[in-house]
C-alpha cells in the first residue's frame, strides 16, 4: 500500500514510496529486494504493542491507522524472527510527523522498542527536520512535501540543548564548534598542537587543520676516529623531532682476529681501549687435560692399570691447567673359599682363580681338592669327589646302597656295621628264617597294578621236633614255623581299564621270625 492508500503488487515500489526525504542521511539506500514468502500463525492474538496505534487518536485524521495496525499484527504473527512490530509502529509515527502531528508512541511501548542513541545524544519523539552542524550552520531548506508550510516532526537521536552536531556523518555533539584532530580529539578554533613532529592549528573560519614541519637546527659535522665507531643519524634526546649525527659502535666494521684456544683453555672477549672492537684471548678453564680429554676437578682420570688418578683444584704453574694426582692401586687379594689369588705377569692386579670344589652342608662349607674324596660327617653312605676339566670344576657324589637287613635273622649280639660305617651286618641264625622281597604285579578281579610292587615275604626253616613224653605217656610234638612277626596293611592302585582304577589292600610284612605253632594231629 502506498502513502496515498493505493494497493499495488510491487513491494519495491511500495517501499520507495514510503522513503523519507532526508538530505542529511547519506546511508539511505533505495535498493530494496523483493520479499520472501512469510508464513503466519492462524488465530494469532494481536500484541499490546500494535494496539498502541489506536491510542494515537491525534493522528487518525491524517493517517488512517487500520492498514498499519493490520501490518503490525501480521508482523507479530509471522514466523519470521526477529519480529518487525517496532518498525511498523515507527513507520506510522514517521507518517504522522510528516503531516505535522507529534506522537510519542515509544513511551507507551513500556521499553519494548527502546531507541539506540550515541552516548552524547538524546532521543526526541518530535525533533525538527532541520539539523544544523558546525559545517552547515544555516537553516536547511525543507524538502519534505508540505503545501501549507506545516511543521514536520521526525523522531530520532538529537544533540541535547546547548550542543550542536560537529558534522553530518559523525554522531558527535559539541558545545563549541572546532576541528577534529588526527587522533580524533576536538580542537577549539585557533588552538595549536603538535602531531608527528608538525605544528598544527585549527582555522577559526573554515574549521580546517593546517600543519607545518617542526623547525630543527642544523647538526654540526661529526668525525668518528675510534675503531669500530661509525656516524649514525638518530633523534635528539632533548628534541625527538630533530636528528643529530653521533658516533655509534658498529661491530660489523671491526676486523676480528679470533684465536683458537688449546685444550683446557677458553676464549674471552675484551674491548680495545681505543675503540669498541672485541679482542679475543685465552684463559684457563680450571680443568685437567690428559690424552686429549678435559676433566673437571674431582673427576677420575684414566691412567695406567696400576694407578688411581683424580683431577685436583690445584693449578700447574707451568701448564696453567689443573694437576692430576695419582696413587698406586690397592689390589684385592682375599679370595673366597675354593679360590686362590694367582699373580699374572704384566698385570697390576691379578684375579682369584678356582682351585678346588666347595661342598655345602648344614654344618658349613667344606673345601674338597681335586682328586680327593670326602665323606659327610652324618652320612657314611655318601662320598664326594672333586674333578676338574678345562678350568671347570665339578663336584660329584656317590651313594652306597645297602642290602635289606633283618636283625631278627641274626644271632643275638653279632650285629655290627661295615668298615665304612654305612651298612649293618651280622651272623645269620642257623634256621635261616629271613624276610625277603620280590617285585611282582598285583592282579585282582582283572585289575592290575601299573608297575611291579615290592612284596615282602618270610622264607626259611626253623627247629621242629617230636619226642616221647614219659610223663604224658605219649609223643610230644613241637612245631616252629618261619612266620611274620610284624606286618601292616598297605594299599596299591590297580588299573582296570583306561578310565577306571581301584584301591587294593594287601598285607605288607615288616619282620619275620621263628614262631611256635600247634602241630597238626597225625592219624595212625
Amino acid at each position: 500500500m502506498k502513502k496515498s492508500g493505493e494497493v499495488i503488487e510491487s513491494f519495491k515500489e511500495m517501499a520507495l514510496d514510503w522513503k523519507v526525504p532526508d538530505p542529511t542521511n547519506r546511508y539511505c539506500n533505495p535498493g530494496v529486494s523483493e520479499p520472501v514468502e512469510i508464513k503466519y500463525h492462524q488465530h494469532c492474538e494481536p500484541s499490546n504493542l500494535c494496539k498502541i496505534i489506536w491510542n494515537l487518536t491525534e493522528c487518525h485524521g491524517v493517517v488512517p491507522p487500520q492498514p498499519y495496525y493490520e501490518a503490525c499484527v501480521a508482523s507479530g504473527c509471522s514466523e519470521q524472527r526477529p519480529s518487525t512490530e517496532c518498525q511498523s509502529m515507527q513507520t506510522y509515527a514517521a507518517l504522522c510527523g510528516l503531516h505535522g502531528v507529534c506522537v510519542d508512541w515509544r513511551k507507551q511501548a513500556k521499553g519494548q522498542c527502546e531507541p539506540n542513541c550515541a552516548q552524547d545524544q538524546v532521543y526526541k519523539p518530535c525533533g525538527e527536520a532541520k539539523r544544523n552542524t558546525c559545517f552547515s550552520r544555516e537553516v536547511i531548506t525543507d524538502t519534505l512535501p508540505s503545501k501549507n508550510s506545516t511543521p514536520v516532526f521526525i523522531e530520532g537521536c538529537y544533540c541535547p540543548d546547548g550542543k550542536i552536531l560537529l558534522n553530518d556523518h559523525d554522531s558527535i555533539c559539541v558545545s563549541v564548534c572546532g576541528c577534529i584532530a588526527q587522533d580524533g580529539s576536538l580542537k577549539q578554533p585557533r588552538e595549536a598542537w603538535e602531531h608527528n613532529c608538525q605544528y598544527c592549528a585549527c582555522d577559526e573560519a573554515t574549521l580546517n587543520i593546517s600543519c607545518f614541519p617542526h623547525p630543527c637546527d642544523k647538526s654540526p659535522l661529526t668525525n668518528c676516529t675510534k675503531k669500530g665507531f661509525v656516524r649514525k643519524i638518530k633523534p635528539r634526546l632533548d628534541d625527538p623531532c630533530c636528528t643529530e649525527t653521533v658516533c655509534e659502535c658498529d661491530i660489523k666494521t671491526c676486523i676480528i682476529n679470533k684465536t683458537a684456544c688449546d685444550l683446557g683453555f677458553q676464549p674471552v672477549v675484551a674491548l680495545s681501549e681505543d675503540g669498541c672492537c672485541p679482542i679475543f684471548s685465552c684463559i684457563p678453564k680450571g680443568v685437567c687435560v690428559s690424552e686429549g680429554v678435559e676433566f673437571k676437578p674431582g673427576a677420575i682420570v684414566p691412567k695406567s692399570s696400576c694407578e688411581d688418578c683424580v683431577c685436583t683444584d690445584e693449578q700447574d704453574t707451568a701448564t696453567k691447567t689443573n694437576r692430576i694426582q695419582c696413587v698406586p692401586v690397592k689390589c684385592q687379594t682375599t679370595c673366597q673359599q675354593g679360590f686362590r689369588y694367582v699373580e699374572e705377569e704384566g698385570q697390576c692386579c691379578s684375579q682369584c682363580q678356582q682351585v678346588a670344589c666347595v661342598a655345602n652342608f648344614p654344618s658349613g662349607n667344606v673345601t674338597i681338592e681335586v682328586g680327593k674324596n670326602y665323606k659327610a660327617p652324618h652320612d657314611n653312605c655318601t662320598h664326594y669327589t672333586c674333578t676338574e676339566s678345562a678350568g671347570h670344576f665339578s663336584l660329584t657324589s656317590t651313594v652306597k646302597v645297602c642290602l635289606p637287613f633283618e636283625e631278627s635273622n641274626c644271632v643275638p649280639g653279632t650285629v655290627d656295621v661295615t668298615s665304612d660305617g654305612c651298612c649293618k651286618t651280622c651272623i645269620d641264625l642257623p634256621h635261616k628264617c629271613k624276610r625277603n622281597v620280590k617285585e611282582q604285579y598285583i592282579i585282582h578281579n582283572n585289575c592290575k597294578s601299573a608297575a611291579p610292587v615290592p612284596v615282602p615275604f618270610c622264607e626259611g626253616t626253623c627247629s621242629t621236633y617230636s619226642v616221647y613224653s614219659f610223663e604224658a605217656s605219649e609223643m610230644e610234638h613241637k612245631c616252629i614255623c618261619c612266620h611274620e612277626k610284624k606286618s601292616h596293611k598297605a594299599k596299591v592302585e590297580l588299573v582296570c581299564s583306561e578310565h577306571k582304577t581301584v584301591q587294593f589292600t594287601y598285607v605288607h610284612v615288616d619282620e619275620c621270625g621263628c614262631v611256635e605253632t600247634k602241630c597238626p594231629t597225625r592219624r595212625t
